[in-house]
């Protein structure tokens, strides 16, 4: 049976807890490496590529093990924001003899090469692979972005 393909991306869908979401997730990973690693967090492979002679971009993020209900996308200018869980299945154990699989939270920003049309942008979770197809907007005029996240590097002797 196949997976039901993920709802529409729609960029007039910003629900307050979605934010309220983000903003935890922007705050942890300002946190050291080894924080969030505690927190349980995990960071997300992705490729990015654009087809159809340039008038599509694919992201293709692999997602193995999480549940799709737990996936959200939102699209905002032209980067890409990914979240969501994956959860463990290993409560319960009475020993763990190896754990390489990371399980929490993740959060992954992806900036996109070009504006998309986000109306027309499918998403589709099967096979533990999530590929979101977004058409690349007929006009080149990007609405002003509501957020913009600036990161700082500190160089120097500590």
């Amino acid at each position: 049976m196949p997976i039901p393909a993920i709802p529409e991306l729609r960029s007039d869908m910003y629900p307050d807890d979605l934010f309220r979401e983000f903003d935890r997730i922007f705050a942890e990973l300002s946190l050291p490496i080894t924080s969030h690693a505690r927190r349980g967090s995990f960071n997300p492979n992705a490729d990015v590529y654009v087809t159809d002679g340039g008038s599509t971009v694919i992201v293709r993020v692999e997602l193995a093990g999480v549940v799709r209900d737990n996936i959200k996308l939102v699209v905002e200018g032209r980067s890409l924001y990914l979240a969501g869980m994956r959860q463990s299945n290993a409560h319960g154990c009475e020993q763990v003899l190896q754990k390489e699989i990371e399980y929490g939270y993740f959060f992954k920003k992806i900036p996109l090469p070009n504006p998309v049309a986000v109306t027309e942008a499918r998403a589709e979770y099967q096979g533990g692979m999530l590929t979101i197809k977004l058409p690349v907007a007929e006009t080149a005029r990007v609405a002003p972005a509501d957020r913009v996240e600036i990161r700082m590097v500190v160089r120097g002797k500590a």
